[in-house]
């Protein structure tokens, strides 16, 4: 059995079943909206004394989900019932000023600051789907999923956004500068043959591979082992990108890195 645990209940959804229909239509899976964002799960955690310092004493993922919405697991008998779990969640560069907007005495490098602690440590918490689970991250949002032109689109290398923008107009600014809109081409609902969307999918893993590969400092190509573009090295890689004036981050989505994990 495998545990796909979402952030939101309007997209990821729809990203969920089509994985499912295109590369695990035989598999065993079930699919958990959380319902909040990465630092509600890591406050959630914490909640319930979780060591990240020691994996082997952190609390029981499952446990914790089952006890926030039971209905969602209501077909889990017991935690050992799944055997792989993975996490899809925002990076949610725009956090920090929620948390400026509840703590204006902080200042917003001490609330970026952290924030980046704080994904650091579930990067680590999360880093074996077989055990404790595996967490990978969308830059800024789940967005960036359909932030290409004409795919295959030579140029993604260099999209960036900055925290302003993802504070403002990064998801108006996806949708109107995608070549597919709402999703269409991408999702399957209907509107494309499956084998079109099939296709789109490996030209989306390709190019967020190559681009995931290009952030850790290496080639834009598709890199021989898959450790040297984990999540968390990506991540180490995604915050010199913000560690200046500007503060940028390369656009990436997770989804298409977990199918190249998974599969390679």
């Amino acid at each position: 059995m495998i545990l796909f645990v979402v952030e939101g209940a309007k997209v990821e959804p729809n990203i969920y079943r089509t994985i499912k229909e295109l590369y695990f239509r035989e598999e065993e899976d079930i699919i958990y909206v959380f319902g909040s964002n990465i630092y509600a799960l890591y406050c959630r955690l914490k909640n319930y004394d979780a060591d990240f310092e020691s994996i082997e004493n952190a609390s029981d993922i499952v446990a914790v989900l089952r006890e926030l919405y039971p209905d969602q697991l209501s077909s889990i008998e017991h935690s050992s019932d799944i055997d792989q779990i993975f996490l899809f969640f925002d990076y949610d560069f725009q956090h920090a000023f929620h948390v400026l907007e509840l703590h204006p005495d902080y200042g917003l490098e001490k609330v970026l600051e952290e924030n980046n602690e704080r994904l650091a440590q579930l990067l680590s918490f999360f880093n074996e789907e077989t055990e404790t689970g595996k967490l990978f991250i969308n830059y800024p949002m789940v967005e960036a999923l359909k932030y290409t032109k004409l795919l295959p689109d030579n140029n993604y290398c260099y999209y960036t956004t900055t925290l302003d923008e993802c504070h403002g107009s990064f998801k108006a600014k996806a949708e109107q500068f995608s070549d597919y809109k709402a999703y269409q081409g991408i999702l399957l609902d209907g509107t494309m043959d499956a084998q079109i969307v099939k296709s789109n999918w490996e030209l989306l893993k390709q190019q967020n591979i190559m681009k995931a590969a290009y952030i850790c400092g290496h080639s834009y190509a598709v890199p021989q082992d898959k450790d040297s573009i984990s999540q968390a090295k990506i991540f180490r890689h995604q915050l010199q990108w913000h560690d200046n004036d500007k503060r940028e981050i390369a656009i990436l989505s997770s989804f298409p890195l977990f199918l190249y994990e998974y599969f390679k």
